[in-house]
């Protein structure tokens, strides 16, 4: 995707910037945004495409933690990812916006956004994710972590219908218990502060397709720069 200045925007451009503000705006307001059928078409498309040509041996069983931590617990989760590298022209058009919205948030809020890191996710029918946060705070201030800071969750799921599952429960804090469904239909992005807001992938009924990116912030170390994840 080319990306020009706004005083030569072309109209996908200047709408994708009206999408971004309205971002910008809820964030400020309420810490996260729901884009109903928001994701440019041609995003979507490319997102799609890509997804759709995937073999199956180029899934892996989703797990938690990082690092060293990192394990599978098919009680906690259960989907399959693959991340989303820019070798394919779909998954550079993907990116490209990311990389859009990431640019329109710093220049809007100051966050430091420094870095994008995306992956496809497949849940088969019967599989979940269950309630947690996608950060903690406490190890990005204590372990100067490149920690993720704003997460984003994008759908590709044609005629979704009410029993099919697999919302998203966007939870306002750890107190809250019945949170905010999100139907996982087509077009429908998401995006929250990673850190504040638990959240859980309720069972899905049907084969559920999405794509999942967080931004993190630089954790440089005796003015080192961490590399882009």
């Amino acid at each position: 995707m080319n990306i020009t200045p706004v005083n030569e925007a072309s109209p996908l451009i200047t709408l994708d910037d009206a999408i971004f503000e309205s971002v910008v705006n809820d964030l400020v307001k309420q810490g996260f945004s729901i884009q109903p059928n928001r994701l440019p078409v041609a995003v979507v498309d490319a997102l799609l495409t890509c997804q759709r040509s995937m073999k199956d041996s180029e899934y892996q069983k989703a797990g938690i933690g990082r690092a060293t931590q990192f394990q599978q617990k098919d009680d906690i989760r259960s989907d399959e990812i693959s991340w989303i590298t820019g070798s394919t022209v779909e998954g550079q058009i993907w990116l490209s916006w990311c990389d859009a919205l990431k640019t329109y948030i710093n220049r809007s809020l100051f966050m430091g956004l420094f870095s994008f890191e995306s992956h496809f996710a497949c849940y088969d029918v019967g599989a979940f994710y269950k309630r947690h946060l996608d950060a903690f705070k406490e190890q990005r201030v204590l372990k100067n972590q490149t920690n993720r800071v704003l997460s984003l969750v994008a759908y590709l799921n044609e005629d979704w219908k009410e029993g099919d599952g697999g919302e998203l429960v966007l939870y306002q804090n750890n107190e809250d218990i019945k949170g905010l469904k999100i139907e996982p239909t087509r077009g429908t992005f998401v995006v929250f502060l990673s850190e504040e807001f638990p959240h859980e992938v309720l069972m899905s009924n049907r084969e559920r397709h999405s794509v999942a990116g967080w931004f993190r912030v630089n954790g440089s170390i005796n003015a080192q720069i961490d590399p882009p994840i």
